[in-house]
Parts: C-alpha cells; structure tokens; sequence
C-alpha cells in the first residue's frame, strides 16, 4: 500500500524526531523519495498543494470551427451525405 503525501511527511518528521543524527540522504533511501521532498516535510508538516496543469491547445483548435460548421449542416443533410469520422479525418489531412 502506497503511502499518501500527508503519511509520508507524518513519518519522515517523526523519524527525524526520534533520531535528530539521521540524515536527510539516509531519510530519501529509506522512504524511495528524492531529498527535495524529505527538506520539505522537514520544513512544514502540510505537503505543498499540486500545481494546476496548463491546458494545452490541440492540433485541431484552427479547424474547430470548420469541422463544426460542417457537421451542422450534415443535420439537415441525407443519411448517405453525412459525413462520418474517416470523411471528416481525410478533409482535415
């Protein structure tokens, strides 16, 4: 069972505590974690808050209007004149 964040700031403070001589390199071994993250559960017993990731833009943000206009007029198309995945995909390319 994996440990949360919060645990494993718990116990790397409370080892700490129990051996103030234990390294912060022998505390990364012990725990699988890189030393960056020991420093920070010695330093504040909260784990910092995960970054938001930055939402990317696709490839097909430039074509989104067209391939939309497109398909709102397949509405009122027939059944054999709508455009499928594949159509849509090769009018892209």
């Amino acid at each position: 069972m994996r440990l949360s964040r919060a645990e494993l700031f718990a116990r790397i403070r409370r080892d700490k505590r129990f051996d103030p001589d234990l390294s912060q390199r022998a505390l990364a071994e012990k725990y699988g974690v890189h030393r960056r993250t020991v420093r920070q559960a010695l330093q504040s017993a909260v784990p910092p808050p995960r970054k938001e990731p930055k939402p990317r833009a696709t490839v097909l943000d430039p074509a989104k209007g067209w391939i939309d206009a497109m398909l709102r007029e397949d509405l009122t198309a027939p059944r054999k004149h709508k455009h499928t995945a594949r159509r849509v995909h090769q009018r892209c390319r």
